[in-house]
């Protein structure tokens, strides 16, 4: 079966997760790599090559071009960056893919955007809505009727029960549980470990058990 061509972007600690996936999922080949680094111009990752002169539309549109394919997948985790590259490849053309692992469980009820990385062991019941760039890393559940809005990323060991809403650029650290039928707004940080048992308003850190909101979050 021929693969489909695809252009990661960054070539971080996370790439290296992303590639792992890619790979596992045998859909995909990856045959370049953007990075922002000027110093990683040239050089190899993963035997792939990082080209890092991507930063107007003429070098995306020769980056194209060159590869044949304008299909991508972001290989980095930094929330402060995910967004605001996501919309800039799409709003220049390009189109996100979804790299899903084999061994993760995934209802056929699920409705999933694009961008999505769902690594091993997850599960994803029915019913959820899982937006655009989201990130589902090792091992965590997004139960039924969730609502999992763009841009958010949800580390390991995470449990989502049923009916809950986590907005936009919102990151859920390793291991946090939020109970059945609560909210999270957007640009959230709930930190490692959390429990969260009542709603969390926009733009708040909230750590604990129960999370309690500690701080804002930087606007």
């Amino acid at each position: 079966m021929d693969k489909e061509k695809i252009i990661l972007i960054g070539s971080g600690q996370h790439a290296n997760v992303v590639l792992y996936n890619i790979k596992e999922q045998n859909k995909y080949n990856v045959v370049a790599i953007l990075d922002s680094d000027p110093l990683k111009k040239n050089k190899l990752f993963n035997n792939i090559p990082i080209y890092s002169d991507y930063y107007d539309e003429k070098n995306l549109e020769n980056v194209r071009k060159e590869f044949g394919t304008n299909k991508f997948f972001i290989g980095f985790g930094n929330m402060k960056y995910r967004k605001n590259v996501y919309e800039y490849l799409v709003a220049n053309k390009f189109e996100a893919v979804n790299v899903i692992h084999p061994n993760a469980v995934v209802s056929p009820n699920a409705k999933i955007g694009l961008g999505v990385l769902i690594e091993s062991g997850c599960l994803i019941t029915p019913n959820p809505v899982i937006g655009n760039n989201v990130v589902v890393n090792t091992g965590s559940q997004v139960n039924h009727d969730n609502i999992i809005e763009n841009h958010v990323y949800i580390a390991s060991g995470v449990i989502m029960s049923g009916g809950i809403f986590v907005g936009e650029n919102s990151l859920i650290d390793d291991g946090v549980i939020i109970s059945l039928g609560k909210k999270v707004g957007k640009n959230c940080i709930i930190g490692a470990g959390g429990v969260v048992t009542k709603d969390i308003p926009e733009n708040s850190v909230a750590y604990g058990n129960p999370a309690r909101i500690i701080r804002k979050t930087a606007q």
